[in-house]
């Protein structure tokens, strides 16, 4: 069947997902996974004598005997559509295997949601383990570009125009020190995340008998999950927290993407994504390299944070259930797992192969005839004429060097009202345009000690 989503294209699929994670939600997998689920349900309820273990050892061997093909899926299909019910092709395809006597026990009381919130934590849970291997890689490479970088002057800039000297590694470690808080925070969600569900009807386990919660709670073991604390049937704010933390680190790998897509800017040439051989940048204009990783991540980071925003009306319920909230997290949570799983997958690819030319960030430091020593010829002079006096002075400089078409460095090496204040050997210094980039070196030590 040809793809009618570019999720799903055979060409362009992988631009739009991470290709492991995205094998956890496709349809086979997924409904293998539903009757794996179905199975340990039964023989869960046989251990506690709520279904007859012979129906029970039947369910469970049909069940893993299905082959997920073409077939058995055209199957559920039609019996989903014959009822209108969401899980009753699924139901009605495993009772067709069973003797009349062991089909009426198949999903005996559980819902829905009970099996796909189940295998969603299951899905969500080895999802987690991939992306977060892609983020030690990211960290991995940030750790070394902020250390190799720690020093190598560069222009800091505000409102896209240079302001004061800074250092690559300084700019290098603020995206790893967010990369690192990411890192803590999808530690810390999986405290909340790997919950069953296996609720009922209105969550009350009812369906369970009396010792419904021991059921429920060996249920979820038997799954390598937890068991909730209460019922979350119509509680979905741990998903609703998951896509947003995907929204956050996708957004924090478009933010890096961006930066490098300026620097790599033709006027800037500071940095560059690595070249890979037959990488072509456009078929009109042969000499073009084209920052592709670093624009596609602002792409998969704009479709993320509007999918997990989808998933935050899921907050919004009617009662104890509403199809309307968790049909909507189906079509979302997967998309935005698996686009979020990409980005950081990219970002680490990007990262891996960056290169940086200290050279080109030195030439342009000096290109705009030195204005980022404003700052610093300023506190120089502010003890001897005030604050704000000095600011008038380097203000006035600042704009009639610029009318002249002279170097800020070189106003400021001739005017009398600098030179009589401040000695030869101060001036000198003032002017060594790459000295002045502050604490930036020490704090990239900081950051680099906090990298896990």
């Amino acid at each position: 069947m040809a793809a009618a989503t570019m999720i799903d294209s055979v060409v362009f699929g992988g631009l739009w997902s991470h290709r492991a994670i995205k094998a956890l939600f496709e349809e086979d997998r997924r409904t293998l996974a539903w009757l794996e689920i179905i199975a340990v349900l039964a023989e869960v309820q046989a251990e506690f004598e709520l279904i007859p273990s012979s129906a029970a050892r039947a369910i469970a061997t049909s069940c893993r005997a299905i082959e997920v093909g073409a077939g058995f899926l055209e199957e559920v299909r039609q019996g989903r559509e014959a009822s209108g019910h969401s899980m009753q092709g699924l139901i009605r395809a495993v009772q067709a295997r069973l003797t009349p006597g062991d089909a009426q026990w198949v999903y005996a009381g559980a819902t829905v949601q009970d099996v796909t919130d189940t295998w969603l934590m299951m899905a969500l849970r080895d999802a987690h383990r991939m992306l977060e291997e892609d983020l030690r890689r990211v960290l991995k490479s940030l750790a070394t570009l902020a250390r190799q970088y720690r020093d190598t002057p560069m222009a800091g800039r505000t409102h896209g125009q240079q302001g004061l000297p800074i250092t690559f590694g300084f700019k290098v470690a603020v995206w790893l020190a967010e990369a690192q808080r990411h890192h803590q925070r999808l530690t810390e969600i999986t405290s909340r995340m790997g919950i069953a569900q296996l609720a009922g009807g209105v969550g009350s386990v009812s369906s369970l008998g009396g010792r419904g919660l021991e059921v429920q709670r060996r249920f979820a073991e038997r799954l390598g999950l937890t068991a909730p604390r209460v019922s979350w049937t119509s509680s979905r704010d741990v998903l609703a927290e998951w896509c947003g933390l995907l929204a956050m680190i996708s957004a924090t790998a478009d933010r890096i993407g961006h930066e490098v897509y300026n620097l790599q800017r033709s006027e800037i040439a500071e940095v560059r994504e690595g070249l890979v051989d037959g990488t072509v940048g456009s078929i009109t204009m042969p000499h073009k390299r084209n920052p592709e990783i670093a624009e596609h991540l602002g792409s998969l980071a704009r479709l993320v944070r509007h999918l997990a925003a989808a998933v935050n009306e899921s907050l919004v319920q009617d009662h104890e259930r509403d199809g309307r909230a968790w049909k909507t997290e189906w079509h979302a949570v997967p998309e935005v797992t698996m686009m979020a799983g990409r980005a950081v997958e990219l970002l680490a690819q990007m990262l891996s192969s960056l290169e940086v030319d200290s050279v080109r960030m030195s030439s342009n430091l000096q290109a705009c005839g030195g204005v980022v020593i404003s700052e610093a010829v300023m506190l120089a002079l502010a003890p001897h004429i005030g604050r704000d006096a000095a600011h008038s002075l380097m203000y006035e400089l600042s704009l009639a060097a610029s009318a002249k078409g002279l170097a800020l460095t070189e106003a400021v090496r001739t005017d009398r009202r600098i030179t009589s204040l401040l000695s030869a050997a101060e001036v000198v210094a003032l002017l060594d345009i790459a000295s002045h980039t502050g604490r930036c070196a020490e704090m990239v030590d900081r950051v680099l000690a906090g990298t896990p």
